[in-house]
């Protein structure tokens, strides 16, 4: 039993030194540097995932009204008896197309880690 209550007070002296010697300094005032970068860093990526998903919902909008342009064109055809109306019709799909096509915004570009959060790599 000696060595038992021998070893719980060694470590309980060891436990109560350390906290006594310890210096309690936050990571963020140790490495002001790291937390502004890293904050930015997560606003960006927050910013990238926002522009992605209105991307995608301007996207599937315009499928939408493009797949409405085709319903219309294709009523639109099959109801024309001449060759200029039907030309004509699929001319207005074509605008319509386009319009839709020029209506979803180009794709965001991830932004990249900065140098001071990536870790090196262990050899």
């Amino acid at each position: 039993m000696k060595t038992s209550r021998t070893r719980i007070a060694t470590a309980a002296l060891l436990i109560a030194g350390f906290a006594l010697t310890s210096t309690t300094a936050s990571f963020a005032a140790a490495n002001p540097d790291r937390v502004a970068a890293r904050t930015a860093y997560q606003a960006e990526i927050a910013a990238f995932k926002a522009a992605a998903e209105a991307r995608h919902a301007a996207a599937v909008a315009a499928q939408a009204t493009i797949d409405a342009a085709r319903v219309t064109m294709k009523a639109a055809v099959a109801a024309a008896t001449t060759k200029e109306a039907k030309a004509a019709a699929r001319a207005a799909f074509d605008a319509a197309r386009t319009a839709a096509k020029a209506s979803v915004p180009a794709k965001p570009v991830k932004p990249v880690r900065p140098a001071i959060l990536v870790k090196a790599p262990t050899a």
